[in-house]
This record gives C-alpha cells, sequence and structure tokens, in this order.
C-alpha cells in the first residue's frame, strides 16, 4: 500500500477516536450533536474515498496503457459497489473497463468476489457506499438515540420479575416478593432478601439502516483496510 493510500486511511482512525469522544459527550447529554453527525460522514467519506483511489491506481496500471486518449478523458473510474450485476458491469463500463474480466481477471475476480451480492458478507460495503453518497449529495444521515431500560427484582427461592418501565407501570398498593414498588420511581423499596438491577442500553444508530453508527464506522475502517491491503498486492 503506497503512503497516501495508508494517510487516508489512518485520518479515517484519527477521525473515529473523535467521533468516540463526542458520541460520549452526546450520552452525557442525551443529544446527537451536528459535530458527530459530521464527523460519522467524514468517515464514511474517506473511507469511500480511499476504495475509489485504489481502484483508480488499478485502473492506471492495467486498463488505461490500453485506451485512447479519448477514453482515459473521459473514464469515470469508482470502486464498483452495487447491488446487482448489472449494476457491477455498469460501473466497469463507465470506466471503460469493459474487458477486464479478460485482460485482468484476477482484479475482476477480486472485484466481483467483494460485492454485497456475492455475498452477504460485504453487505456492509453497500452500506458505506449509500451513505457517503447521501451525505455528499441529499443530507448527512440522520441519527437517533435509542435507550432500552429494564428493572429486575430477584428472591431467592421465589424468582425473578422484569418489566419495561415505559410500557408498564404499578399504581399504588402493589408489591412484588413482598417488595413495595414506589408508583413515582417504579422502583422497589429497598427490602431485605429482596435485589432489584436497572440495566440500560444505549446506541446512536444511522436511521434508515437501523444500525449502530459507532460500530459500523469502526467495522468499516477495519474492512476498508484489510480490502485495500489485499487489492493493493493486485494492484
Amino acid at each position: 500500500m503506497d503512503a497516501e493510500l495508508r494517510s487516508m486511511l489512518d485520518r479515517a482512525d484519527e477521525l473515529l477516536v473523535e467521533l468516540e469522544e463526542e458520541f460520549s459527550r452526546c450520552l452525557g447529554t442525551q443529544h446527537v450533536s451536528d459535530r458527530a453527525r459530521n464527523l460519522t460522514h467524514e468517515i464514511l467519506d474517506k473511507l469511500r474515498s480511499s476504495l475509489d483511489q485504489v481502484m483508480r491506481r488499478a485502473w492506471e496500471k492495467s486498463v488505461s496503457p490500453h485506451l485512447s486518449q479519448a477514453e482515459r478523458q473521459t473514464a469515470r473510474i469508482y470502486f464498483p459497489i452495487g447491488p446487482d450485476m448489472h449494476s457491477f458491469r455498469s460501473t466497469l463500463g463507465r470506466g471503460c473497463m469493459t474487458e477486464l474480466a479478460t485482460s485482468s481477471p484476477q482484479l475482476h475476480q477480486f472485484l466481483l468476489s467483494k460485492q454485497p451480492f456475492t455475498s452477504e458478507d460485504n453487505h456492509w460495503l453497500r452500506v458505506l457506499s449509500e451513505l457517503a453518497a447521501e451525505g455528499k449529495h441529499v443530507r448527512l444521515a440522520p441519527q437517533k438515540r435509542e435507550e432500552t431500560r429494564r428493572i429486575t427484582v430477584t428472591r431467592p427461592k421465589c424468582g425473578t420479575v422484569s418489566w419495561d418501565p415505559p410500557v408498564v407501570q404499578f399504581g399504588p398498593g402493589v408489591s412484588i416478593f413482598n417488595a413495595p414498588v414506589d408508583p413515582q420511581t417504579q422502583r422497589i423499596v429497598p427490602t431485605p432478601g429482596v435485589t432489584e438491577r436497572l440495566e440500560a442500553w444505549v446506541a446512536f444508530v444511522i436511521d434508515g439502516h437501523e444500525i449502530n453508527a459507532l460500530g459500523f464506522c469502526r467495522d468499516a475502517c477495519a474492512g476498508t483496510r484489510q480490502l485495500i491491503e489485499e487489492m493493493a498486492d493486485l494492484v
């Protein structure tokens, strides 16, 4: 991998650290900031650009020498990421790579093996491509804060009772395992022999895709680096 590509990937990793710190602040304020949205898009855009850059290097080595000057000037080179074979071939066609399967079969097979329609393991590439394009041409992908809370009460030899406070509301006079439930807090009054556990799961998700934003960016950074390292061996 050359220094420029490595620098792009390293920058994405730096932005990822900033995003982790920003999300921590957002969880504290219970608000998704504009900076968090921008950092998310910057990471995805940087990764998409790095894929296009490694594709251009492959094109310059394997395709460009066989093209006319006019073809070189009109070619539009992108790393192909499509939902089906037609889209895959269309992207190659825009880069004047319709004969890639014949001229560079190893590279063609590699690109084909990374398509979302080839393997479910490649679905993240389609999501990356869609979100990068959406942020650049339409809008930043909206994100929302999701939180689920459950209260679990346990008494030895009696069992366990668990409920979701926003869904289940207890009124006055309710007890669980002889532990009164405070109707204001929906939590039990401290009672000997009865334990209560309050759990919270918090995540920021990308609306429309329902994926954890930070988790996806982290996986996409690692996945893109691995893909480019594999492809660099071919170019």
